[in-house]
């Protein structure tokens, strides 16, 4: 994000201490990120905090000072298509030749500490003592632990962290072998001897489960073994022996390791030696016993798998029952040596799966895969356990470190804990700017939310000690190469590795303070939302800000009071399968009967206006003026307005949200029909009539290219219509013909209704009137210029279909040049009627693609609105998506395309006078979050603050915007999706009579009106 000027110095999320529920304790964390409410003096004397990293994720310098090469080394070189960029860890993040100024960061920071591994081949390149000891490789970590502790800074030292030297695979397959535990012990005690007078925290292992399951079952990890009935390319391998072999000598190398250290080196060094290891988190699918029992195992077949054995010296009854005799056995002195190895425990904690009971499948393949009789997965019912960050398999689930430690310290006898990795990481982005790569708000709330469930558990009693952030840098993650960023501080690798600390590393410098105050977080501390920063009086004088609404989403009472059908009464009545939930508007949040309260509500946050719809088919129950007109409709209305002027809110009202009257659309097909044109204009009159005195700002058409798009094109709105051909499951239609039809008389229809109110209303009246467009933004895919140009395409067949005949009375070039006799033409008298017919544009703004030069398309068999453009459109380049994705399938976050939309607005269209009147974004309707988790909408705020920031750029650059309406006020019936998504910055229970609550949005909307 494109930050400048006086939008820099702030306080990182300070919401001005505002709590969930009147400050009532709850699960979920607070609603900001402000270090004064949770630091380092909110958890326990003597907690350390610290950054990890890894030796060849880090250190580079491959083949430098004497470095023998590892089986990643091997790896990368040897299967670099294995390799997300085809990359390697030869350079990194060259730490071997820059470990001072990466300990000045984290002295800067102000961190106790800093775990990093050895790299067993830069000690031992042969990897045994036999070979040889490198002394340039002891003398580097010697410097390394020196400057650590001259700037204060514990080192916490792990041995190995998964790169084997390859002479140890080479000779005897590596952790294959059960002579790989002498080994193992004869460089850990190498390591003892040379460093452990300073080094007081040793880690044995980091992750056995993800080197044994990624190296030897799915072949994501080096040495990238697995059985060849599995066909995911690996150089040989057998997934159902395997990974139980090397997983056994790991913990047979640890408890090796430990017993020296303990007998030799312990009393003298007085030094603590531990095992650091993952797990996610299990959630049961159900309440039922067989998913609950499937959740149990998979934690058995990824935590237990290890700390069974070093707690109690056998492996999980679970894994013992269903490997059987392909999981190895310990010896009883084995099992005796593996009991309470380890002085501490480290644990890592990324994220969380949804587990299901999987029934054993007879196949005569066995796979540590399929072992657990679990089905794992990030989404239930279409809902994602969080939000997912760039990798894959990393979604975001903050509570799930609190139930890991806490299952941890009741299942193995309390032991002493350091959180040892913990972190998120967004896409590599090439096309963002370093400002833009900088601005990691979400690993912010990550690591908050992260850190507050962990504070949570040691009040309940859990023995944590310390907790170590993944990671200090940006850095090579492993198969991903450096396609993601994991770091608190961003490493520029096109600028000599250049270090930049990220928002995430300023918030962690305020959080770790000594003292604190509000002077010390703003004199530390970039901010993306505090309302000190941006607010009410940084825009223009008489700006207004207000939050949008429509008819048949929010009212509801359906057949109440002499309102007639529309199309949506019978598009979700009849095909109830075409909304995701089978849901639909009957009673959607009642605003018919709540109106009051809902006024209530915005007159509490201090919103100025109210932008809302009125129901065709409220007014005129058969559309038509000669159908007779609907007093109570009539009276609902006037009600509505008054509430809202009594309570100074200006009512912004649209006549059409696409709730077409039943009656017209089987009286001779709608918006197909020119007939609509008059009908249209006799109800807007009414409206005029009844309202026109009060309603100062008047809107025809809400979005025209959604109603004739959702409803023509793809037939997943009202009235459902769309080409056969297209294999949509629609009533009728044609994608080629009718969408162009639909918008040629909402156009028409629109003229129509402007007409009238300026020439017999407004000059009484004095109100305005104009329109409401919908458009994304279009990235062009490449600089090419067939790609700018489909960009261009793209804007005129969803922007320009509307805004060049409002403008200059024609469809744009492009659409009549590709769309031909298919596209309708006006007359002299309409293209005049139609040019300047608004007296202000209302732009909705949600999101953008990329833009694709497709001409493929150009000879299609079948015409259809879709491929008229030549254009491709997508959410993703070279698998990095455009923003990060909403709940909604088509909704990634780009905030800066607002500015650009408007500036294009002002440059093409004459400058026009402009409300934003729809911009927001949705979560996903989770039925399994507690009300307060569900009203936790950080992601809600970071979205209206980018916009606010970039719409007030535009305002600088010319663009002359005159308001800004939220969408939307409360959760509703959100059309094809029903309620599985929410929108609202108010939160609706529809388990609990509709009940109003804020959301954190609400509360920071409500700070940001009132400064």
């Amino acid at each position: 994000m494109k930050i400048q000027g006086s939008l820099l110095p702030a306080i990182v999320l300070l919401l001005l201490g505002f709590g969930l529920r009147n400050g009532k304790a709850s699960d979920t964390p607070p609603a900001h990120y402000d270090t004064a409410f949770l630091n380092r003096t909110s958890f326990p004397a003597g907690f350390i905090f610290g950054t990890a990293s890894s030796s060849y994720q880090y250190e580079g310098a491959a083949q430098d000072g004497g470095r023998g090469p590892s089986i990643w080394d091997t790896y990368t070189h040897r299967y670099p298509d294995k390799i997300k960029d085809g990359s390697n860890g030869d350079v990194a993040n060259d730490e071997y030749h820059r470990y001072k100024e990466d300990v000045g960061i984290m002295k800067n920071m102000g961190l106790d500490a800093y775990r990093f591994s050895i790299s067993w081949s830069r000690l031992l390149p042969n990897g045994k003592l036999s070979g040889g000891v490198n002394k340039k490789g002891v003398k580097y970590y010697n410097n390394l632990i020196n400057e650590l502790l001259r700037n204060g800074i514990k080192p916490f030292v792990t041995l190995f962290h998964w790169d084997l030297p390859q002479t140890l695979e080479d000779e005897y397959g590596g952790f294959l072998s059960p002579h790989i535990v002498n080994h193992f012990r004869d460089y850990a005690e190498l390591c003892y001897k040379e460093f452990g007078d300073r080094v007081k925290h040793w880690i044995t292992f980091n992750e056995p489960y993800s080197y044994s399951a990624g190296g030897y079952a799915a072949a994501i990890l080096a040495p990238g073994r697995c059985s060849d009935w599995q066909q995911l390319n690996c150089t040989e391998g057998d997934s159902g022996t395997e990974p139980y072999l090397v997983a056994h000598h790991q913990l047979l190398a640890h408890a090796a390791a430990v017993k020296l250290y303990r007998q030799k080196y312990q009393s003298s060094q007085k030094g603590l030696i531990g095992i650091t290891l993952v797990s996610n988190w299990y959630v049961p699918v159900s309440e039922a016993k067989h998913h609950k029992n499937a959740a149990l195992r998979a934690l058995d077949y990824m935590l237990g798998w290890f700390m069974d054995p070093l707690t109690n010296g056998d492996y999980p009854h679970s894994m013992r029952s269903l490997v059987g005799n392909r999981l190895p056995k310990f010896t009883k002195e084995q099992s005796k040596l593996l009991i309470g190895s380890f002085d501490f425990l480290g644990l890592n904690y990324y994220t969380a799966n949804y587990a299901a009971y999987a029934p054993q499948h007879n196949s005569v393949n066995a796979s540590y895969l399929t072992d657990a009789r679990a089905s794992l997965s990030s989404v239930l019912n279409g809902i994602p356990i969080g939000p997912k960050a760039a990798s894959d398999w990393l979604y975001v689930y903050p509570r799930g470190i609190r139930d890991l430690l806490l299952y941890t310290k009741t299942k193995y006898n309390d032991p002493l804990i350091y959180i040892t990795e913990n972190g998120i990481d967004e896409y590599n982005d090439p096309q963002l700017s370093l400002e833009e790569a900088l601005n990691d708000t979400q690993r912010i709330d990550y690591y908050y939310r992260h850190l507050y469930y962990l504070q949570r558990a040691i009040k309940d009693g859990v023995n944590v000690k310390g907790y170590f952030a993944w990671s200090l840098l940006d850095n090579f993650e492993w198969n991903s190469g450096y396609t993601v960023r994991f770091g608190i501080n961003y490493v520029d690798y096109k600028n000599g590795q250049t270090r930049h600390p990220k928002l995430s590393a300023h918030w962690f410098k305020g959080f770790l303070k000594k003292t604190y105050g509000l002077a010390t977080s703003i004199a530390t501390s970039p901010s993306h939302y505090d309302v000190t920063a941006i607010n009410r009086s940084t825009f223009p004088a008489g700006f207004i800000f207000g939050t949008a609404s429509s008819a048949y989403q929010y009212e509801g009472a359906a057949k109440e009071d002499g309102r007639g059908p529309s199309i949506w009464d019978t598009y979700t009545h009849t095909f109830p399968d075409k909304i995701k939930d089978g849901s639909n508007g009957d009673v959607a949040i009642d605003a018919y009967h709540r109106y009051k309260e809902d006024v209530g509500i915005m007159k509490d946050m201090g919103f100025d206006a109210y932008r809302f719809s009125i129901s065709w088919s409220r007014l005129l129950p058969n559309g038509t003026l000669s159908g007779g007109v609907n007093k109570e409709g009539i009276k609902y209305y006037n009600n509505l307005i008054n509430e809202l002027l009594a309570n100074g809110l200006k009512p912004f009202v649209t006549l059409f949200h696409w709730d077409l009257p039943q009656a017209l659309e089987d009286a001779y097909g709608g918006f197909l029909s020119p007939q609509i044109v008059d009908h249209f204009q006799d109800y807007a009159e009414l409206c005029f009539k009844e309202f026109g005195d009060r309603v100062k700002d008047w809107i025809t058409l809400n979005e025209p290219w959604s109603y004739a798009r959702g409803g023509y094109v793809i037939g997943t709105f009202a009235p459902c219509r769309c080409s056969d051909w297209q294999n949509l499951n629609c009533t009728g239609g044609d994608s080629g013909t009718e969408p162009y039809l639909a918008s040629h008389y909402q156009l028409l229809a629109h003229a129509a209704a402007v007409k009238s109110y300026k020439e017999k209303y407004q000059a009484e009246q004095k109100g305005v009137i104009g329109i409401t467009i919908l458009s994304h933004w279009f990235v062009p895919f490449s600089d090419a210029k067939h790609d700018k140009e489909a960009a261009l395409r793209a804007l005129d067949f969803m922007f320009g279909w509307y805004m060049d005949p409002l403008t200059y009375g024609e469809y744009p070039h492009s659409m009549r040049s590709l769309v031909g006799d298919r596209l309708p033409e006006f007359t002299k008298e309409q293209s005049e009627m139609l040019k300047g017919s608004f007296d202000f544009l209302g732009l909705n703004y949600y999101t953008a693609n990329y833009a694709t030069y497709a001409p493929e398309l150009k000879n299609a068999a079948n015409p259809s609105y879709l491929t008229d453009a030549i254009a491709i459109l997508s959410t993703e380049r070279n698998g990095i998506p455009i923003g990060p994705q909403s709940a909604s399938d088509w909704l990634y976050v780009y905030p800066e395309g607002i500015r650009e939309l408007l500036l294009y607005t002002k440059e093409k269209y004459n400058d026009p006078l402009i409300y934003i009147t729809e911009n927001g974004r949705d979560e996903h309707n989770d039925p399994k979050l507690t009300l307060e988790e569900a009203l936790a909408d950080t992601h809600r705020i970071d979205f209206y603050y980018q916009h606010l920031h970039y719409l007030h750029e535009a305002i600088k650059d010319g663009v002359n915007v005159k308001g800004y309406f939220a969408w939307s006020l409360f959760d509703n019936f959100e059309w094809n999706m029903g309620y599985s998504v929410r929108f609202g910055i108010n939160y609706v229970d529809y388990n609990d009579g509709l009940k109003r609550y804020p959301k954190l949005s609400a509360h920071w909307f409500k700070n940001f009106l009132g400064n």
